[in-house]
C-alpha cells in the first residue's frame, strides 16, 4: 500500500495484478482476475478533468469459479486518467486504483 499497490473488492471479485502498458496515445490494459460468480463485465474507466467515460467490456461468456487474463488497448489521447474495474452477475466488483497517464507504464502486482 505504501507504494500504491491496492485495489478494493467486495471479496467475490479479485484483482491480482494490473498494469497499463504502453507509451503515447495507445496503451494497453493487463489485468488477472478472479471472480466466484459468473463475471458479468469489466471497464475501464477514464477521465481527461472535464468528464468521465467508460468503456464496457461483456463477460457474459465466462463461468462461476473462474480466472482470466485481460489485455484490452485503448486511446489515451487527451485522458489524464484511466482505472479498471470487473464486476459479476450478483454485483460483486473489485476496481483499480486510477493511474495518471504521464508515465509510460505503471503496474499493480499482488505480493
Amino acid at each position: 500500500m505504501k507504494r500504491g499497490d491496492y485495489f478494493v473488492s467486495s471479496g467475490e471479485v479479485l484483482i491480482s495484478s494490473y498494469a497499463v502498458e504502453g507509451t503515447g496515445d495507445q496503451r494497453t490494459i493487463r489485468a488477472d482476475v478472479e471472480w466466484t460468480f459468473p463475471l458479468d463485465f469489466v471497464e475501464v474507466v477514464w477521465g481527461d478533468g472535464q468528464k468521465t467515460d467508460r468503456q464496457i467490456i461483456s463477460t457474459t461468456d465466462l463461468p462461476a469459479f473462474g480466472k482470466k487474463h485481460f489485455q484490452i488497448p485503448f486511446n489515451a489521447a487527451g485522458r489524464k486518467w484511466v482505472r479498471f474495474a470487473a464486476w459479476d452477475v450478483a454485483t460483486n466488483g473489485a476496481f483499480v486504483q486510477p493511474i495518471r497517464l504521464t508515465s509510460a507504464t505503471t503496474s499493480t502486482t499482488r505480493r
